[in-house]
C-alpha cells in the first residue's frame, strides 16, 4: 500500500471540500471585518460529529 502525502495533493478530500463548502456559506462573502467574534467559533467548526 502506498502512503499519499495530502499535503502535496493537487485536490482536496472529499470530507475537506464539503467542509470549506459549509465554512463558504457561513461567510457568506463578508469581509472578516464584518465576521463578529461571536461567530468564529460557529464558522470554524468543521467535522460537526
Amino acid at each position: 500500500m502506498s502512503e499519499v502525502d495530502l499535503n502535496k495533493s493537487p485536490r482536496a478530500c472529499s470530507p475537506c471540500i464539503q467542509e470549506c463548502k459549509k465554512i463558504n456559506e457561513r461567510i457568506n462573502k463578508r469581509k472578516m471585518s464584518q465576521i463578529k467574534t461571536k461567530e468564529v467559533p460557529h464558522i470554524l467548526k468543521v467535522f460537526n460529529f
